[in-house]
């Protein structure tokens, strides 16, 4: 997660997506499953534009590697349902606990729950389910 108030833009979206695939070939993750980017907590007066070439800029390289992007929405994440549908390639939506807008028409595929505490350790609770166009999240498949 990015520090609170960041600023996107489509080169940073390029190195982080760039990161992003590389981390998961090195850890051994297979091509064809989900890799998330994180969009919440962008910085206040950030252009919707910007936002968007961000999180475009951040699908290619992952999509580019051969894994399939997907899109937490977080807290601030400046775009509307509408944009988040309409303005981006992502299939692939996961909402979290704070006030999100819904993804218009396909809705969200993750759904971050209360966290709880497990042997002093927080864990965020997530259910999945099939989004309103019938996609689904790519898990890790042994």
């Amino acid at each position: 997660m990015a520090a609170e108030g960041w600023v996107p833009s489509a080169s940073l979206g390029t190195t982080n997506d760039t990161n992003a695939a590389n981390n998961a070939a090195t850890v051994g993750l297979p091509k064809g499953m989900n890799i998330w980017c994180d969009l919440e907590g962008v910085a206040t007066g950030t252009t919707a534009q910007t936002v968007i070439d961000y999180c475009q800029a951040w699908y290619t390289a992952v999509a580019t590697a051969g894994y399939v992007p997907g899109l937490y929405v977080g807290a601030n994440c400046i775009l509307t349902g509408q944009q988040l549908y309409s303005n981006l390639s992502y299939q692939h939506y996961w909402k979290s606990l704070s006030n999100v807008p819904m993804v218009e028409t396909r809705g969200y595929q993750l759904i971050q729950g209360a966290q709880t505490t497990v042997n002093g350790i927080g864990i965020d609770s997530d259910t999945t389910q099939n989004d309103n166009l019938g996609g689904a999240v790519l898990w890790l498949s042994i």
